[in-house]
């Protein structure tokens, strides 16, 4: 579908034209998956059509429909990432160069003689 007639669609129209590409896409990915595709190349028009619909939500100032996860999710990241930091340990400071390129020579002096 051009993007004049998406344009013509009034906004329920378009929210429930995106949700039904997003349920297509989702359709066709698994059908992809199994081998039972019919015409592979509709993901990739759903996809486009998809973001013809995210793009006129968008000029029109609404957000568009993005599935967001659970409220308790994000918090629970955020915890998770802390006690992650909180239970490393400090890494120890690294040696100069300089001491590493002077032991490599030394055992080179030692293994020729």
């Amino acid at each position: 579908m051009k993007a004049a007639k998406w344009r013509d669609l009034s906004e329920d129209e378009l929210t429930q034209k995106a949700r039904d590409l997003s349920e297509e896409i989702f359709n066709l990915r698994f059908q992809l998956a199994m081998g039972v595709a019919k015409n592979p190349s509709r993901i990739g028009q759903a996809r486009r059509d998809l973001a013809r619909a995210y793009t006129i939500q968008r000029e029109r100032g609404g957000a568009p429909l993005v599935v967001a996860p659970p409220a308790a999710a994000p918090a629970a990241k955020k915890v998770a990432a802390k006690t992650k930091a909180a239970d490393k340990p400090a890494k120890a400071a690294k040696k100069p160069k300089a001491a590493k390129a002077s032991k490599a020579a030394a055992t080179k002096k030692t293994a020729k003689g």
